[in-house]
Parts: C-alpha cells; structure tokens; sequence
C-alpha cells in the first residue's frame, strides 16, 4: 500500500457503490484509502493513521461500532475522528455511535456537499489543533531554551568576571617581565572567551527578535581609540601596521549604542587581523557622510591586504556558523558568528554592510550607520558629577564585590555593601534617602535582585522613583533584561563588569 499523504481519509464500507460515490467526492481533495471489513480498517488505521475515518455501521463479521470501540481502545487511533456514514437513522443508533466517541453522523443516501463538508470540518479542527500543539510546543522549547542560555550565561560570566577582574588587578601591580605577558594572555584569551558567549547570546536574541539598541550619548573618538586598541595588541603579536583615518568632521559627540558600534567594529579588525598574514597593514577609516536633521549618517571602513575571498566565499559570510566550516577557518579559527551578528545591528543602525575583496589582495569591510547629535559631557565632567557620592553594591560573590569596589574607590566614590537582596533592603529601609545610587546584583541567595528591587520601589522610604539602581547581571539575554526594567531598574550592565560601562550607567543614572 503507497505511503498515504497529509489530509488522508479512509473509507470503510462493504458497499462498492458506497465506495465508489464516496471515493468520487473526496479524491479531488484527500488522498483516499478504501478498506471492507471492521478488522482491516483497524489495523490500516494503526498503520497508516489517517486524517479521518468514514465508518460504515453494518458490515459483516465485525460492525461499526466495534471497530469505533477497538479504534478508541488504542493509543495509535483513539484520537482520530470517525463519521458515521449509515443508513440506520434512529435516534438511539446515532446517540450509541456518539457515546462511543463518533465525531460525526451522517444517514445514507446521503448529500456530497453534506459529505465533503462534514470531512472538512474536521479537517479544519485537525488542524488548529496541530497548530495549537505546534505553538504550545515551540514555546515550550523556547522557554526551556531561554531557562538553559540564562543558567549558562551565569554560571560562565561569574567565573569570567572573578578571572578577568583579578587578572586586570594582578597586572596594575606586576613588575616581573614574565608575569606581565603570562597575565596578558591570560586577559586576551578571557575576552576571546567573553565575546563567544557574547555571540552565542546576540545570535539567539537575533532569532527570537529581541536584540535591541540602547540610545545614549557617547564620545565618538574614545570609541574608536578602544576599538584600535584592543586590536592593537593582536596587531602587534604578528608585527603589523595598524593604521586610522578618521575623518575631523564627525563630531565626538554623538547619540547611539556605543557598545554595539565596538562589537560592530572589534569583529572587524579581529577578522582583517587574523585574516592578513604578519607584517601586513590593516587601516581603520571613518567618514561622515552627510547629515538629515538630527541624523548623521558615518561610514565606517576596515582594510586590509591579507589573504582575501573567492565570490564563492564572499557569499557566506553572513551566514551564521558556515564560515566555520570552510578551508579558510579550519586554519585560522573563528566559529562565524560575529560577521551575521554585525549584519543584523547594522541593519538595526540604519545602514548595510558591504565586502569588496579579491583573493590574495586583501578585503574591505564598509558599513553605514545613523546617530544623532548631542552635546557630550566629558569625561572628568562625568568623574566630578559622581565623585563623593555614596553607593550601596549588593552582590553575594565576595571577590565580585572587590573588583567593583576597586572601581568605585578609583572613580572617587563612596560605597557600602550588602550580601544578598535582603539585607539591602533592610540598609536600604533603615535609612531613606541614604544612598544615591544602588548596584544590585541579580542572582543571589535569599532574595534575588529582581525582588529586592521590587520590594524597594514599594517601600514607603522609595518615596516614588527614589534611588536609581543599575542591575548588574551576568545574564544579557533581552527577554531577561526587560523584566529587570520592570521591575523597577534604571539601567543594566553586564558581567564581566566593565570600568568605563559601570560609570556611564552611574552618571547616566543620576539625577
């Protein structure tokens, strides 16, 4: 027997000319599977699992309603719908064949319209069905999905953020030569790692459509001047020149996200780096390409004269993880995903990314991106409006709350501390309009920064708004950060925490 498609129904009746009316108004619309006897249409039935079942009630040897009973009786069959299609038309006959879990009835001689509609109906209730069972499934393994990358993310940024806070630590006091590169590449191979789990994070929020940019003002040049740095040092390991232009006329400040421009940028260099072989030049170019209103559109572009792409190659770089797989990356390493991750904010940005290369001449990367205008403060107007105000840094991870510490002491703040949601509270409630500013971890024992920060926005020392409190979270994923802001945080920042991050946040914070 031929494998049945979807939207099958099986007949079973005893009757040609029953087989042959039915099989006639159904065909053009079903693929049919035609059966006479009760113990074959049980058995075709559990093998081929029809959409629908036209059910004849007399039949020889075994009747309709004893193979609608053994139908029932079986996990495989129980749930597909029978009709009832019969010439016994007392009420009590169609009141057993329901009892018995018919779906339908219908009394020969019957209607083709009656028939085709009958059939139809219960197709359209297979499938809402399927597709209630499709929905309720995928937002099963979405959330278990969510559950699984948020557990991760904070049971591998904690660590992160003990080594890389420790190690940054360990270098400002190193006087030994051998230490100080043994701690750089302990510092370089933990922001390798970092931007992984980055990635792994931005590409699900990528397809859940949660990724979002933040809108803040931010200092143009001292962007670029980290961007260049940090990949200055891979740079410089293979001894080549790393150069920019940047053009005068774009205003150092500016209205955007500056942590996705970085990314955008970082995954660049990174790549031109990596991809050129030693003794080569990478440049960095920036140009301001026009202004609509408020808009200021920037071009931004990465070349180098490295190895370079075959059209064929060129194809898939914004596709995630297939570079991974080619010749290209087997040598050089790099799972694929930063180029399709910088695609999507670029498109988020306002602009398009392009690659312009030839194999063995080299690439250029360009993209366009759209900020607004805005007068910026400095950087020591930012440091003077925070300095001497009094923090309280909630966080359970003792050596976490040294690294902030250490920040906080350097950026001239004061601070007191507090172990889990709920003694913050209690500091918080002893003494309204204490702190200016909270810091509140997220994952804690006793009570989490979710609910404490609830539980301090409904005290009656919050006195409405009250104290700003950043959440800082070892967890980015976008589905979890709306609920901090729900909660009642100001603004979030990740972990491992970043220096320049964290008094941003703070200073942006404050009233």
């Amino acid at each position: 027997m031929a494998e049945p498609k979807n939207n099958t129904v099986l007949i079973v009746d005893d009757e040609e000319s029953n087989i042959f009316a039915l099989t006639h108004i159904l065909s053009p619309l079903y693929t049919i599977l035609v059966v006479k006897d009760g113990q074959d249409a049980i058995e075709v039935s559990q093998e081929q699992q029809p959409e629908v079942i036209l059910l004849d009630i007399v039949m020889p040897e075994m009747d309709g309603y004893s193979v609608l009973a053994a139908l029932k009786a079986s996990d495989i069959t129980k749930n597909i719908p029978v009709i009832f299609i019969t010439g016994l038309s007392a009420p009590d006959d169609e009141e057993k064949g329901l009892a018995l879990g018919a779906a339908d009835y219908i009394i020969k001689p019957f209607s083709p319209a009656v028939v085709k509609l009958r059939v139809q109906n219960q197709m359209q209730l297979i499938d809402q069905t399927r597709q209630i069972i499709a929905k309720e499934t995928a937002e099963k393994i979405s959330h278990a999905r969510s559950e699984f990358l948020s557990r991760m993310s904070h049971e591998m940024r904690t660590p992160m953020n003990a080594i890389m806070g420790m190690t940054s630590i360990m270098q400002s006091g190193a006087t030994d030569s051998k230490q100080s590169e043994m701690l750089e590449k302990i510092a370089v191979a933990s922001e390798q790692l970092l931007k992984i789990i980055d990635n792994v994070l931005d590409l699900y929020d990528i397809e859940d459509n949660k990724l979002r940019l933040t809108d803040a003002p931010f200092d143009f040049g001292d962007m670029i001047d980290r961007a260049l740095a940090k990949a200055g040092k891979s740079a410089e390991a293979k001894g080549q020149m790393l150069t920019n232009n940047i053009d005068p006329s774009i205003p150092d400040a500016i209205i955007g996200d500056e942590s996705r421009l970085e990314q955008v940028i970082d995954s660049l260099l990174s790549n031109a780096v990596k991809f050129s072989p030693e003794r080569c030049a990478v440049g960095l170019n920036a140009y301001a390409r026009g202004v609509e209103g408020d808009a200021l559109t920037i071009q931004i572009e990465v070349a180098d004269n490295g190895i370079g792409m075959s059209a064929q190659e060129q194809k898939a770089l914004f596709i995630p993880f297939e570079q991974a797989y080619g010749g290209v990356d087997r040598k050089y390493g790099g799972a694929g995903m930063s180029l399709a991750i910088s695609q999507y904010i670029v498109g988020l940005m306002g602009g398009e990314i392009e690659v312009d290369s030839q194999q063995g001449k080299g690439s250029v990367f360009s993209f366009t991106a759209k900020f607004r205008l805005q007068e910026l403060e400095t950087s020591e107007q930012e440091r003077a409006a925070i300095s001497g105000k009094l923090a309280l840094l909630v966080d359970d991870v003792e050596i976490n709350r040294e690294i902030v510490m250490a920040m906080l002491e350097d950026a001239g703040l004061e601070f007191e501390c507090a172990e889990n949601g709920r003694e913050a509270l209690e500091m918080f409630e002893a003494a309204p309009g204490k702190y200016d500013v909270i810091l509140m971890d997220i994952n804690m024992p006793e009570m989490d920064g979710v609910e404490a920060t609830r539980r301090i926005r409904a005290s009656d020392a919050a006195e409405g708004i009250g104290v700003p409190i950043i959440a800082m979270t070892a967890n980015v994923l976008m589905s979890e950060v709306e609920s901090y802001i729900e909660a009642g945080m100001n603004a979030h920042i990740g972990k491992p925490v970043d220096y320049n991050k964290l008094m941003a946040a703070i200073a942006g914070s404050l009233p």
